[in-house]
């Protein structure tokens, strides 16, 4: 147990972490509705909250373009962060996460598939195509990474992730290519929340918000999962029907937020790591706060792909992969996980 999380201080410290997410929330929350390639007011902002349904360019901009990305941000950051806690916790493997398991490319390849013999896609049409793509390819990296009487191998499970994900991604570029869809896909591709509405946010958030309740009822069968096969059997855990609800539970929240943003990596590496730096083994707590810190995450990222260079934004992928890359590699520098 680190310094920071003895017995005496777990509790302050954990409201602290509680009350600087909730201020970053808020802030973030704010300075997303005020700013952009149009700024405004603080007064225009609250006049537009105020009467939501007023005929103008104020609450176009803030009703019907920024307070929807600012939900999709919080909900879709927050199913991203919980779903690598529940694959770190599955796998007991402390660098997986959805994206590094081949779910991004195979929601990728599907949604690629589907664009190319259709040309208009409906918002739950693209969510079950993500789910489809997602499950294949789940299905085919825990395949191959199994060793019967072992269970799943650390190693073999990261090197067939990262088989399935290359395999995926070099078909979809070249059906991409194949049927000239660079325009299509490319704004998918690259991850981002510039098309969101509200029509894909009333159809697609209940799912999410829905799949994080779920994860949070498994959340005490999780950390039992999480220690050793040998010992959730031992108390008597059917460790097989937990692992099955929990990978559809993350397949659920991860296709429900592909399905909005694209494909984006490194978020639910990096987020529950930062959390288990603070909070104990315990996925009861784990789970709500990488969640919330997950939502606290996306929300300030896409502020920043705003403002870098307005009114263009810059891809929200390549803010988190500046910020994941080093991450990534200093995990792998700990030498533990491997």
């Amino acid at each position: 147990m680190t310094p920071l999380m003895t017995h005496q201080n777990r509790p302050k410290l954990l409201w602290l972490v509680f009350f600087i997410l909730t201020t970053l929330l808020l802030f973030g929350s704010y300075i997303g509705l005020r700013f952009g390639a149009v700024n405004f007011s603080h007064k225009e902002v609250l006049t537009a909250l105020q009467h939501p349904l007023t005929n103008s360019k104020i609450q176009d901009v803030v009703i019907d373009i920024r307070l929807p990305r600012m939900l999709a941000a919080i909900f879709v950051g927050a199913a991203m962060a919980q779903a690598g806690a529940l694959m770190q916790g599955i796998t007991r493997n402390a660098i997986a996460d959805p994206g590094l398991l081949g779910i991004n490319a195979g929601a990728g390849l599907a949604l690629i598939i589907a664009y190319a013999f259709i040309s208009n896609l409906h918002y739950l049409q693209i969510l079950l195509i993500c789910l489809f793509g997602s499950t294949l390819a789940a299905l085919m990296v825990f395949i191959l990474s199994y060793q019967k009487g072992k269970g799943y191998n650390q190693l073999r499970l990261i090197l067939a992730g990262a088989m399935v994900s290359t395999l995926f991604s070099a078909l979809g570029q070249a059906i991409t290519i194949y049927f000239n869809l660079e325009t299509t896909v490319i704004g998918w591709q690259a991850g981002g929340l510039a098309q969101i509405n509200w029509s894909m946010i009333s159809l697609i958030i209940p799912i999410i918000i829905l799949g994080l309740v779920l994860a949070q009822l498994f959340a005490h069968q999780l950390t039992i999962l999480s220690l050793n096969e040998t010992v959730a059997k031992a108390l008597g855990q059917e460790t097989f029907l937990i692992t099955l609800l929990l990978l559809v539970i993350v397949l659920v929240i991860s296709s429900g937020a592909v399905a909005m943003v694209g494909s984006i990596a490194f978020v639910g590496l990096i987020i529950p790591h930062v959390i288990k730096l603070f909070v104990p083994k315990d996925y009861r707590l784990i789970l709500p706060l990488s969640a919330y810190a997950g939502a606290v995450f996306l929300l300030w990222v896409d502020i920043v792909s705003r403002m870098i260079n307005p009114p263009t934004e810059t891809p929200i992928s390549a803010i988190i992969a500046v910020v994941g890359l080093p991450c990534f590699l200093w995990l792998i520098r700990r030498g533990k996980y491997l």
